[in-house]
Protein backbone atom coordinates (compact mmCIF):
# COMPACT_ATOMS: atom_id res chain seq x y z
CA UNK A 1 0.00 0.00 0.00
CA UNK A 2 1.27 3.74 -1.05
CA UNK A 3 1.30 5.72 1.92
CA UNK A 4 3.16 8.75 0.71
CA UNK A 5 0.92 12.31 0.77
CA UNK A 6 -0.02 14.16 -2.31
CA UNK A 7 3.00 16.94 -2.87
CA UNK A 8 1.31 20.07 -2.85
CA UNK A 9 -1.29 19.33 -0.98
CA UNK A 10 -1.66 22.07 2.01
CA UNK A 11 -4.42 19.74 3.98
CA UNK A 12 -5.31 16.31 3.95
CA UNK A 13 -8.21 15.13 5.80
CA UNK A 14 -8.44 11.78 6.79
CA UNK A 15 -11.70 10.32 7.77
CA UNK A 16 -12.09 6.92 9.65
CA UNK A 17 -14.21 4.84 8.14
CA UNK A 18 -13.98 1.66 10.51
CA UNK A 19 -17.38 0.52 12.09
CA UNK A 20 -17.73 2.54 14.64
CA UNK A 21 -17.09 5.85 13.37
CA UNK A 22 -18.95 4.84 9.60
CA UNK A 23 -21.90 3.94 11.92
CA UNK A 24 -21.94 6.89 14.42
CA UNK A 25 -21.34 9.41 11.45
CA UNK A 26 -24.02 8.20 9.55
CA UNK A 27 -26.60 8.52 12.84
CA UNK A 28 -27.14 12.58 13.06
CA UNK A 29 -27.47 14.10 9.14
CA UNK A 30 -26.64 17.49 9.40
CA UNK A 31 -28.56 20.66 7.36
CA UNK A 32 -26.72 21.72 4.34
CA UNK A 33 -26.74 25.41 3.41
CA UNK A 34 -29.52 24.39 0.91
CA UNK A 35 -31.98 22.88 3.23
CA UNK A 36 -30.97 18.96 2.66
CA UNK A 37 -29.88 16.99 4.91
CA UNK A 38 -26.28 15.62 4.49
CA UNK A 39 -23.84 13.37 6.50
CA UNK A 40 -20.23 14.56 8.06
CA UNK A 41 -18.72 12.96 4.98
CA UNK A 42 -20.61 15.26 2.48
CA UNK A 43 -19.73 18.35 4.37
CA UNK A 44 -15.90 17.32 4.61
CA UNK A 45 -15.78 16.73 1.20
CA UNK A 46 -17.15 20.70 0.39
CA UNK A 47 -14.74 22.03 2.43
CA UNK A 48 -11.91 20.88 0.93
CA UNK A 49 -13.11 21.18 -2.61
CA UNK A 50 -12.96 24.89 -1.20
CA UNK A 51 -9.72 25.00 -0.47
CA UNK A 52 -6.50 24.93 -2.54
CA UNK A 53 -5.01 21.57 -3.12
CA UNK A 54 -6.91 19.78 0.04
CA UNK A 55 -7.47 16.32 -0.48
CA UNK A 56 -9.85 14.06 1.36
CA UNK A 57 -9.20 10.49 2.29
CA UNK A 58 -11.05 7.73 3.27
CA UNK A 59 -9.02 5.76 5.82
CA UNK A 60 -9.63 2.33 7.56
CA UNK A 61 -9.94 2.79 11.86
CA UNK A 62 -7.92 5.19 12.81
CA UNK A 63 -7.77 3.48 16.49
CA UNK A 64 -9.42 6.14 18.04
CA UNK A 65 -13.07 4.64 18.27
CA UNK A 66 -13.75 6.47 21.69
CA UNK A 67 -13.44 9.08 19.98
CA UNK A 68 -15.97 8.47 17.11
CA UNK A 69 -17.07 9.46 14.80
CA UNK A 70 -13.06 10.84 14.12
CA UNK A 71 -10.78 12.45 11.58
CA UNK A 72 -7.45 13.28 10.87
CA UNK A 73 -6.58 16.80 9.49
CA UNK A 74 -2.91 17.32 8.39
CA UNK A 75 -1.49 20.11 7.64
CA UNK A 76 1.77 21.56 5.85
CA UNK A 77 2.65 21.51 2.16
CA UNK A 78 6.29 18.97 2.82
CA UNK A 79 5.10 15.01 3.01
CA UNK A 80 8.24 15.42 5.95
CA UNK A 81 7.27 17.42 8.20
CA UNK A 82 3.77 17.14 8.01
CA UNK A 83 1.81 17.48 11.34
CA UNK A 84 -1.25 15.85 12.05
CA UNK A 85 -4.61 16.82 14.33
CA UNK A 86 -6.79 13.25 15.54
CA UNK A 87 -9.78 15.39 15.66
CA UNK A 88 -13.01 13.66 17.42
CA UNK A 89 -15.88 13.02 18.40
CA UNK A 90 -17.28 14.86 15.50
CA UNK A 91 -21.16 14.64 15.38
CA UNK A 92 -23.01 17.66 15.99
CA UNK A 93 -22.85 21.20 13.52
CA UNK A 94 -20.32 22.78 15.75
CA UNK A 95 -18.44 20.47 15.68
CA UNK A 96 -17.85 20.21 11.65
CA UNK A 97 -18.39 24.02 11.51
CA UNK A 98 -14.77 24.17 13.93
CA UNK A 99 -13.51 21.68 11.54
CA UNK A 100 -14.32 23.58 8.30
CA UNK A 101 -12.54 26.48 9.92
CA UNK A 102 -9.85 24.39 11.01
CA UNK A 103 -9.29 23.46 7.38
CA UNK A 104 -10.01 27.16 6.30
CA UNK A 105 -7.22 27.94 8.09
CA UNK A 106 -4.46 25.10 7.28
CA UNK A 107 -5.54 26.31 3.70
CA UNK A 108 -4.52 29.84 3.90
CA UNK A 109 -1.10 31.30 3.11
CA UNK A 110 1.47 31.78 6.50
CA UNK A 111 2.84 34.47 7.57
Amino acid sequence: MNTSLPRGASVTVAYCDGHRCRALRGRSPLDAPDGEREDLTERLRRAVRASHGGVLVRAECLGACHRAPALLLLTGADPAGRRGMLIGPVEESPHIDAVVDLIRKADSPGP
